[in-house]
């Protein structure tokens, strides 16, 4: 051991056995030994690897530097690794849903209703200030962006020209910062392009501005709309819900990669020849033909093209008595595959999606269920604070909106009065759940709004629907003069059976009788 180690880890000892005789005497002095907090030890002199970590506010563990890091690393995987591919899609699909988050105002005025459902879906065809990509695109992306990056700004602005429409604008993490000329001023009063009250408040963003990003704008708070989650109080940025197992993702793309080259060496390395000189000599040549030269006027060895001719481009040369060190075809090994696997359940376990949901396989049916359960609870939560963040963006509109257009002008007193519409749950099980919903709705424990929100569908526009088929099948009925059970029923009534006739058998003879057969 050097000595300067040795000298080093005495002296530690040293301090830590007087540190716990002051700690004993200190227990001892004040009412007797109690327990102590082995966890609570700094140093643990070998046992454990040090921790290099420090207590303090959130917005000094993650700086701005350390927030572009991470961004930088997630996005790589993001762009190269399918388990991320797939965990960003499963989280737009049960966060969002394929028609979005879609709105319906609950106002006591059905007209004022009807007119505004109207006009905010005539706004989401086009509602983006800089992209032809409508509402229902808009939500899937900005869900996608919180997910990956950790964080998404919506920018309320509106068109430059006459009728100056309300618009949105999807603005990516990368492009909020603190500008250098305010360098001086990071963690006081802005903080990673956050600019904050003396409470801590936030009251403005800077955001690079134009394609070059050369120039910060400066947006008060009320025009913007920040997505994310923070996870410790002060947190004013979000960061991307890999971070825990943005290591384990690299650990895993370097095991995969490694194993790559591995498999290409075996398929590359398929046959070797073994000569005397580990050269492709031709022993009745007088010269000796090398196979790495080529003669004089360009023609290759003989023996090194017959070798290559018959055994393939890729065949390798040997001495006799050499040795190769080449692995068998069993890799990756089943351990390695095990590993792999358990790799790709830490990264779903870091930001709350089942291993189940990635790679589906057999599963026992009250494990899976509720497996699926606490999916279904996870992309709930994440859901609503989608939906917070587009009731606001709703707000925004219909108010912007009831300024320029008379349909929308006379708003009620109720006119914030929303429902957003989740997408279909997770574990909604038709052949399973639907006979116990019927009967909880008809027992009065649940509603047309509880059991139509777990399969993502409006309760209004269903009931309506229903109405007008009942409607349409009872003027199908008096037309036809048939019961309305006859068109609605499905089952086909088939026709009354008849007894099919009795045979004859004819008996042989002169006078030709007839005798039954016994059925």
């Amino acid at each position: 051991m050097n000595p300067i180690t040795k000298t080093f880890r005495a002296v530690l000892a040293s301090i830590n056995k007087a540190w716990m005789v002051g700690r004993m005497s200190f227990a001892l002095y004040n009412g007797g030994v109690k327990n102590l907090y082995e966890a609570g030890r700094r140093f643990q002199y070998g046992d454990r690897s040090a921790i290099w970590s420090f207590v303090g506010d959130s917005r000094f563990d993650a700086t701005q530097a350390t927030r572009i890091e991470l961004l930088r690393k997630i996005r790589y995987f993001e762009q190269n690794s399918p388990l991320v591919q797939k965990l960003a899609d499963l989280f737009e699909i049960y966060a969002v849903g394929p028609n979005g988050l879609v709105i319906s105002p609950n106002s006591e005025d059905e007209e004022w209703v009807t007119n505004s459902k109207q006009w905010y879906s005539d706004w989401g065809q086009q509602p983006d200030l800089s992209s032809l990509l409508p509402l229902a695109s808009l939500q899937s992306l900005s869900a996608r962006l919180w997910f990956v990056d950790g964080e998404v700004f919506l920018l309320k602005t509106r068109t430059n020209t006459a009728p100056y429409r309300p618009r949105i604008q999807l603005i990516e993490s990368h492009r909020v910062g603190t500008p250098s000329q305010m360098a001086g001023q990071e963690g006081r009063t802005i903080i990673d392009g956050v600019e904050v009250d003396l409470k801590g408040k936030p009251i403005a963003y800077w955001v690079q501005d134009g394609f070059d990003a050369a120039d910060y704008t400066r947006v008060p708070a009320e025009n913007m709309i920040h997505i994310h989650e923070p996870s410790r109080v002060g947190m004013y940025r979000g960061l991307t819900m890999f971070y825990a197992v943005l290591n384990v993702l690299h650990d895993l793309d370097d095991l995969m990669r490694m194993e790559m080259i591995v498999a290409k060496d075996q398929a590359d390395t398929s046959k070797v020849i073994k000569t005397p000189t580990g050269e492709a000599i031709d022993p009745e040549d007088p010269n000796g033909w090398n196979p790495q030269v080529e003669s004089l006027d360009g023609q290759a060895n003989p023996l090194t093209e017959f070798y290559r001719r018959t055994f393939g481009p890729t065949t390798k040369m040997m001495k006799i008595g050499d040795e190769i060190d080449k692995s068998g075809p069993e890799r990756p090994t089943v351990v390695q595959q095990w590993y792999w696997k358990f790799l790709h359940e830490e990264v779903c376990n870091g930001v709350g999606i089942p291993l189940v949901m990635v790679y589906p396989e057999s599963m026992q049916g009250t494990v899976y269920r509720g497996v699926l359960d606490s999916a279904n609870a996870y992309f709930r939560s994440r859901s609503a604070l989608l939906s917070n963040a587009w009731k606001q963006v709703w707000e925004y509109v219909i108010g912007f909106g009831s300024q320029v257009d008379v349909l929308i002008a006379d708003k009620p007193v109720d006119w914030k009065l929303v429902t957003v519409r989740p997408p279909r749950a997770v574990n909604v099980d038709v052949g399973r759940n639907s006979s116990a919903m019927l009967a909880e709705l008809e027992a009065g424990t649940r509603n047309f709004a509880d059991i139509y929100a777990e399969t993502g569908e409006d309760w209004r526009e269903k009931l309506e629907q229903k109405a007008k088929e009942a409607a349409y099948i009872k003027k199908l009925a008096t037309k036809y003069s048939v019961e309305p059970t006859e068109i609605t029923s499905l089952a086909v009534v088939p026709p009354p059976l008849v007894a099919p006739p009795i045979p004859l058998k004819k008996s042989g003879g002169p006078q030709q009788r007839a005798e039954l057969i016994e059925a």
